[in-house]
This record gives C-alpha cells, sequence and structure tokens, in this order.
C-alpha cells in the first residue's frame, strides 16, 4: 500500500513538473499598462537582444505585437514571429531576437495568430 500510495505522488509531481517545464512553444505578449489616454503602452522599455547576455548588442522593441517563444536561457526567451491574425506577416516564423522573460507575460496561443 505505501509503494502505491509513493508511485501516485511521484506521478503527480512529475505531471506537475512537465507542465511547468517552460515556455518554449508559447505565445507571449509584452508587459503593458494602460496610458491616460486609454491605449496600451510599454509597462517599461523591452530590448531585444543579439544573445541571451545582457551585455550583448540590443535594440528597443517598438511593435505591441504577441511573439511565439522559440528557446529560454538564463531568464531570457528566444522571440519568434507569428502570422498574426491575417496572416499577412511577411516575417513569419523568423527569429526576432532575445528579450527577458520579465518584460513579458504568458497569453492564450489563440491571441498569437
Amino acid at each position: 500500500m505505501k509503494k502505491l500510495i509513493i508511485i501516485a505522488a511521484i506521478g503527480i509531481l512529475n505531471a506537475f513538473s512537465a507542465n511547468a517545464a517552460g515556455s518554449v512553444g508559447q505565445c507571449v505578449f509584452p508587459q503593458t499598462k494602460a496610458a491616460k489616454n486609454g491605449n496600451l503602452q510599454f509597462k517599461n522599455p523591452v530590448y531585444i537582444y543579439t544573445s541571451p547576455i545582457e551585455a550583448s548588442d540590443k535594440v528597443l522593441l517598438k511593435s505591441m505585437t504577441g511573439y511565439t517563444v522559440a528557446k529560454e536561457s538564463n531568464g531570457f526567451i528566444q522571440l519568434k514571429e507569428t502570422p498574426g491574425f491575417t496572416e499577412d506577416n511577411p516575417n513569419a516564423g523568423k527569429i526576432l531576437g532575445w528579450a527577458k522573460r520579465s518584460d513579458f507575460r504568458l497569453q492564450e496561443l489563440r491571441n498569437c495568430n
């Protein structure tokens, strides 16, 4: 009986850890807040890095759209362009670069395409 309970507990723990393994393949959107005029604006400046190292070259993210997470490393996520609602994004599937995971929030997958 003890073995059965232990095996069940291990199975439950493994099931939860599989879901918390990471955000690869998930949809993310930059952290935003409402501006005084009611429009969304970036909560903080969001930078796109050339590698998952904060000291690497960076550019400021200007587009407020959803992205797909391609990879994760050191608190950074690699962003991939999504087709968009009308699927007219010519950059769909291309890697944008690396960004801090804390600058983004997870979205439902339906909001990425």
